[in-house]
């Protein structure tokens, strides 16, 4: 049987890689391709339920629910609320298969980086790549967690 604290190593692991690595530019001749973050993380997620044996159609809409939440914009010329409705979407990830305190932990993350990227006294210490590595991250966490049994699972 697979030890299930192996989730908690790779999933929030592979999820900052691949969330920071969507949409940044590779070099002058290769942009980026938010396509790291918009599918081929949601098929992440979706392996990382088969794995732990949840039910294929939950499975999907883990995948479904990453991939739309991290389609949605938050950048230059969105509101507060806009980009609160962003953050509540990617803590919404587990919600076909369960929920934790890191549902609720990754919504105020997002919203927390997100002003400290945009204060001007931490902007440099919060500068965007690790903010979409900590977005990643703790929707990674989200699923280990519940993955590992350790959430109100359904």
């Amino acid at each position: 049987m697979l030890n299930k604290e192996l989730f908690m190593v790779f999933v929030p692991a592979v999820s900052w890689l691949l969330f920071a690595l969507g949409g940044t530019q590779i070099s002058e001749e290769i942009p980026g391709w938010k396509g790291w973050r918009r599918f081929i993380l949601p098929a992440v997620y979706i392996l990382a339920c088969f794995i732990a044996g949840i039910v294929w159609w939950k499975a999907v809409l883990v995948g479904a629910i990453a991939g739309a939440g991290y389609s949605l914009g938050y950048g230059e010329g969105k509101t507060w609320w806009q980009r609160s409705l962003v953050g509540l979407a990617y803590a919404l990830i587990t919600i076909p298969i369960g929920l934790s305190v890191w549902n609720a932990l990754t919504a105020a993350a997002f919203i927390l980086l997100f002003l400290l990227s945009n204060t001007k006294c931490t902007a440099n210490i919060f500068v965007w790549k690790v903010c979409e590595g900590f977005f990643g991250l703790f929707c990674g966490i989200q699923l280990a967690y519940v993955l590992m049994g350790m959430g109100i699972i359904w």
